[in-house]
């Protein structure tokens, strides 16, 4: 009797971490693979690499330079430069999947 309660008990907890594991496994494919989030530009100050962005759920960041800023799992945002005669210019604000551009969201 106890063997078959200790079976029970052991196959009610290996669904439960199987339940687990596949929740999370769709929430990382959504967000790595379906979800685009929706990054709003506040203002921007493209003479000295200054933004203020407002990312999905109500963060608000302020970014600066030429170094890229996490969004939410594969997702960033950076300021697209040009280098010239060693002056770095700043000219757009780009949404980037895994490094890549996807989107330009201000020019």
């Amino acid at each position: 009797m106890s063997l078959e309660r200790e079976n029970k008990l052991i196959l009610k907890v290996v669904a439960f971490a199987t339940v687990i594991t596949a929740l999370a496994g769709a929430y990382f494919f959504l967000v790595n693979n379906v979800w685009k989030p929706k990054v709003v530009v506040l203002n921007a100050d493209f003479e000295n690499g200054f933004a203020t962005l407002k990312l999905p759920f109500g963060n608000v960041i302020e970014i600066n330079g030429n170094s890229e800023f996490l969004v939410l799992g594969d997702w960033g945002v950076k300021f697209g430069t040009k280098i010239i005669d060693g002056k770095t210019s700043y000219e757009n604000i780009q949404l980037l999947r895994k490094g890549l551009v996807v989107e330009y969201l201000d020019t």
